[in-house]
């Protein structure tokens, strides 16, 4: 389900590597963040793949971390 949440919503084209490691955790810098509390941490991965309000949830709230990375929002 998260991944059609994903490509309906755009985001599977704007994702490059770096999002992906912030993502993860697996940024060089110590000081993010993301690499003690990684997002994919507090994500519930059963619900991201049977449910569809949640993963429609999931993939608003990434489609904001993204705008947010790229400087779009905030």
């Amino acid at each position: 389900m998260i991944v059609l949440a994903l490509w309906r919503r755009g985001l599977l084209g704007r994702v490059d590597r770096e999002k992906v490691r912030y993502f993860l955790g697996r940024d060089p810098d110590p000081l993010f963040l993301s690499r003690r509390y990684p997002m994919w941490r507090i994500l519930s991965r059963t619900r991201l793949v049977f449910s569809p309000r949640y993963a429609t949830a999931v993939a608003c709230w990434l489609e904001y971390r993204m705008n947010l990375f790229d400087g779009v929002e905030g």
